[in-house]
């Protein structure tokens, strides 16, 4: 009888708690939870909450899962999916912890009209609302966010405790560039993000462009922002590949820091054209324009292959190494570095002027070789310069070359867009050059044991030209004559002292 009794007593309890279950699944699925959570949402946000449909599930933890959630007006997120489960105990003190998330196929436009709130530490509930304590997994995928006119699609899986976002595993694609990256973001009390960043390849203007359509802006001063904190962005990252202004190059690396309205890729470093670059990039953008500082060091870069790039492909030879600091303002980082100004210096080493002819010059301008001698090659040990820049032109200021043959100093300019060289020298001739010259013009232009001439550069970088200075030069035969001539006459009216 007894047992009887028990089971029948089990029986009722299992059917009252499967007619329960029944309810309280039919209550989550219908109208009713969706209303209270639209309700709850726009409460929450401050910001119209809608939400096209809730369903929930009771097995194997407790959860929602809700279709095209949109907020704010006009709308800025829009989930197409969101699943949440937690667990059933916690729910009663009104606390979210080791919850699971899963967002999918959604899209945010940035900046957002309302502010998400703040995950609460762990510890003890207080106040009436729902606190969200830690959530054990979050996974997000083909998630949209646009923001300042840029576009990025991201999947990630994470967790979250107390306010710490820790990233397993990010992948991000925006235009040409492809990231993977990892780290932890601290949400309070402003965002502060360390993560590992890498890529197969990167359009270093389009991270640049990311990092500025993404950062937190820095607040604007007031009696109640004074005291807010600017989000910070640290990544360091890593490719194999790269592009940057429209130039290739090889094994990029560099930390990138962003901060309110500053960016900064310090240090920076990638091979290019078989040599080496390291530097520091500074970039400060406001509403108007884009303000970027560029301090540069290269090293042993293959000159021929930097003028093919510039398209003057068979003009020059040699290793560049220099250095410079540049600053520049545009629209964009291309616009920003085209418009530079700065000042550098430059040293080209074991080289040769494949079309300059600078020797040949000066050998028919004594009247050797013949006119239709064939073109002659410029070797040289070294050229260095000191210059500025301003307006895309090139200004060196000290300009010197030393080759076996012929050594050069001087100034000129080198015009960007048109290429175009503006220069004016002294050619001074190896002292076995100066005596194959044995003309009287020879005799006139020498200094001491060499044959110095004044000459002008001119042309472009793919068709240059060198002309001595014949006017130039007869000016200096005389003069050089008349200090001779003196020195003679001196020299018999004050007789030497005896030994």
């Amino acid at each position: 009888m007894v047992r009887r009794f028990l089971l029948i007593l089990v029986g009722v309890l299992l059917v009252v708690g499967a007619g329960l279950v029944i309810a309280f699944y039919q209550f989550m699925s219908g109208d009713g939870v969706r209303l209270a959570l639209e309700r709850q949402g726009t409460s929450w946000l401050g910001q119209p909450v809608r939400i096209g449909a809730a369903s929930a599930r009771i097995f194997p933890r407790p959860g929602l899962t809700l279709h095209d959630v949109r907020a704010g007006d006009p709308v800025r997120l829009m989930l197409s999916d969101l699943q949440i489960s937690t667990g059933l105990k916690p729910l009663w003190s009104r606390r979210i912890v080791d919850a699971e998330v899963a967002v999918s196929n959604s899209h945010i436009d940035l900046p957002l009209a309302f502010t998400l709130p703040e995950p609460a530490s762990a510890g003890p509930t207080q106040g009436a609302g729902v606190q969200l304590e830690s959530i054990r997994t979050i996974s997000l995928r083909n998630i949209t966010s646009a923001s300042r006119g840029r576009e990025i699609t991201i999947s990630a899986d994470a967790s979250l405790s107390q306010g710490n976002l820790s990233l397993q595993r990010l992948t991000a694609a925006s235009g040409a560039t492809t990231l993977d990256a990892r780290g932890n973001i601290r949400l309070a009390p402003r965002l502060d993000a360390d993560v590992q960043v890498s890529a197969a390849h990167v359009d270093v203007d389009d991270l640049i462009a990311l990092a500025d359509a993404f950062a937190p802006r820095t607040p604007r001063r007031g009696p109640t922002t004074a005291a807010l904190l600017p989000g910070r962005i640290v990544a360091r990252v890593t490719a194999e590949t790269a592009r940057a202004s429209g130039v290739d190059v090889r094994q990029f690396v560099s930390t990138l820091v962003a901060q309110g309205n500053r960016i900064t890729l310090s240090p920076v470093s990638f091979q290019l054209f078989g040599g080496t670059y390291r530097g520091v990039l500074d970039i400060d953008s406001d509403v108007s324009a884009l303000r970027a500082t560029v301090r540069t060091q290269i090293n042993d870069l293959d000159v021929a292959q930097l003028a093919a790039f510039g398209g003057s492909a068979d003009t020059i030879t040699g290793r560049l190494s220099g250095s410079g600091t540049f600053n520049g303002k545009g629209a964009t980082l291309a616009d920003a570095i085209a418009a530079a100004t700065g000042e550098g210096q430059a040293t080209i080493a074991a080289g040769s002027l494949k079309r300059l002819g600078l020797v040949r010059t000066v050998v028919l301008f004594f009247g050797r070789p013949a006119p239709d001698a064939g073109a002659s090659t410029d070797t040289f040990d070294r050229i260095d310069a000191r210059f500025a820049v301003v307006n895309q032109v090139v200004a060196a200021s000290a300009l010197s070359l030393h080759s076996a043959d012929v050594d050069l100093v001087g100034q000129g300019t080198l015009t960007i867009p048109t290429k175009a060289m503006d220069g004016h020298v002294d050619l001074s001739l190896s002292e076995a050059l100066s005596a194959q010259a044995g003309t009287d013009l020879a005799r006139y232009t020498r200094e001491g044991n060499r044959i110095v001439l004044p000459a002008v550069i001119g042309g472009t970088l793919t068709s240059p030209r060198v002309t001595i200075d014949a006017g130039a030069a007869a000016k200096r035969g005389l003069r050089n004559e008349v200090q001779r001539r003196l020195k003679d006459i001196l020299g018999t009216i004050v007789p030497a002292p005896p030994d």
